[in-house]
């Protein structure tokens, strides 16, 4: 049988709260519209700079190709300057029909040439330069001489200090002693251009001089890509800040909903059962999610109610069924504990039931006021809770008057005296109730089911009626119930 050692208070305390704490919104950046227009803005600057690395890549390779070609058409034009004017020169070609060497074993530009043609190397190279719309040089070879050459340029016929000072103008090594045809950047006179050097041999092929023609600068050839890569960054943020609105734009009207429903959520999680779900008129999945929370909600409200009506179920039983002063079990307990415990006397189940009240609780009730009175009660119910097994149960009957029921382990009658004189012995050291020292003792009637009855009705009547032989003999003490036959008198078990 369940133990009972309730408070002096009677109604069960209050349940705590398992609200979780207050969850703070996350930042934007850690939020689903976060994550999501980063995720978004992400791809499209992958694909956007995979896309214009490519773009590059191709424009690179068409402006090197273009480049080639065009210095491949200037050298025509220029070598077909040359043949017009030096006659005496011979073109050669390659299969595909490009310029790969000047040979004449005359050189080009010397007095001899001026006299034979009547031009000099720089209206030559003038000529050319006009029909290219590209400069165009003339670089002579001197073995003997620092430093080692002489350059002839279509711009040395305006500039007459470069005319005089062509030997010292700085060429790049790669043009020096040219063999073969050289189509690429070189430096001239401080400059890079790109440059297709045609070698000048003598028909025994020894190096005597190039012709360069050139298509632009290293700076002019650049430009456009220069200006390609501006325009391509300009309209990368273009693209990225139309993408950034855009995609804002569009989550938040696909997903704008979706924070008001996590909030409801988390108000879900910390009580608030009162607020609607919004946004169930969507017929999309945003509104089957608000349904699903408005249906949760729907069912936290009945919990919450059926709990509530639970809880207070509870609290009116525990009212019914026990005292509400001392905590203790009432008299409708005990009927439905002793209902029960009869029930399983037929199987061999056994128990004893003590009826006592206290002696001399009424003048202390009456010397020092009802709440020191209840007070003393309850201070006794918490002693007997003290001495009772985890099978046994104390009852508060009313006023100052206790039952004990005890259940039998072995020896019925022996148990008893035992839990009888503990009780006694408890009871008869005095309470302290507001620093005054009360003394007080009682009186027990013990029954021994089913020796003494085989009903709750026969077994509280017999212990009652032996607790009466006990005040009568002199209290303080406890008695067995035992039957009488005419003329016989109560046999009862005085104390030590």
């Amino acid at each position: 049988m369940e133990q009972f050692r309730p408070t002096p208070h009677a109604s069960p305390a209050p349940a705590q709260s398992s609200l979780p704490p207050t969850i703070a919104a996350p930042r934007w950046r850690q939020s689903l519209l976060g994550k999501t227009v980063l995720f978004l803005l992400g791809a499209v600057l992958l694909a956007y700079g995979i896309g214009a690395s490519l773009g590059f890549i191709v424009v690179e390779r068409i402006s090197h190709d273009q480049w080639l070609n065009q210095a491949a058409i200037d050298t025509q034009i220029s070598t077909a300057a040359i043949r017009g004017i030096y006659t005496f020169v011979t073109i050669q070609n390659d299969r595909s029909g490009r310029v790969t060497r000047i040979v004449s074993d005359t050189p080009l530009g010397d007095e001899e040439s001026i006299l034979q043609t009547g031009f000099s190397p720089i209206d030559v190279l003038a000529l050319a330069s006009a029909q290219t719309l590209n400069n165009v040089w003339l670089l002579h070879y001197l073995p003997d001489k620092k430093p080692g050459y002489t350059l002839a340029s279509a711009d040395d016929g305006s500039n007459a200090q470069n005319a005089s000072a062509s030997s010292a103008r700085p060429v790049s090594p790669d043009l020096l002693d040219l063999k073969e045809p050289y189509m690429g950047f070189a430096r001239i006179d401080g400059r890079d251009y790109f440059v297709n050097a045609i070698p000048i041999a003598t028909r025994l092929g020894k190096p005597t001089g190039a012709l360069i023609s050139s298509i632009g600068t290293r700076e002019d050839l650049y430009r456009t890509r220069n200006t390609l890569i501006h325009n391509a960054l300009l309209m990368l943020v273009a693209v990225l800040l139309a993408a950034t609105l855009a995609i804002i734009w569009l989550l938040r009207r696909l997903f704008g909903p979706v924070p008001a429903l996590i909030r409801s959520l988390i108000g879900m999680a910390q009580g608030d059962t009162l607020t609607v779900a919004p946004h169930q008129d969507r017929r999309d999945e945003i509104g089957q999610l608000a349904k699903a929370i408005e249906t949760l909600r729907k069912a936290a409200v009945e919990r919450e109610q059926l709990l509530s009506i639970r809880e207070t179920a509870i609290r009116l039983d525990h009212m019914a069924h026990h005292d509400p002063l001392t905590g203790l079990p009432n008299r409708a307990y005990l009927d439905r504990v002793l209902a029960r415990m009869v029930e399983g006397l037929p199987s061999g189940a056994r128990f004893n039931v003590m009826l006592f009240d206290l002696d001399r609780f009424k003048p202390v009730n009456d010397s020092y006021g009802h709440a020191t009175g209840d007070a003393l009660l309850v201070a006794v119910g918490d002693r007997l809770n003290l001495l009772l097994g985890p099978e046994d149960l104390a009852v508060r009957l009313g006023g100052d008057e206790f039952v004990a029921v005890q259940t039998v382990v072995r020896d019925a009658r022996l148990e008893a005296v035992r839990l009888a004189e503990r009780i006694l012995e408890a009871l008869q050291r005095p309470f302290l109730i507001d620093g005054r020292a009360l003394s007080i003792s009682t009186s027990i009637g013990v029954a021994l089911a089913p020796d003494d009855g085989d009903n709750a009705h026969d077994l509280l009547r017999h212990a009652d009626a032996a607790l009466y032989a006990a005040k009568n003999t002199g209290r303080g003490r406890y008695l067995f119930h035992e039957p009488r036959t005419p003329g016989q008198t109560w046999i009862g078990t005085p104390t030590h």
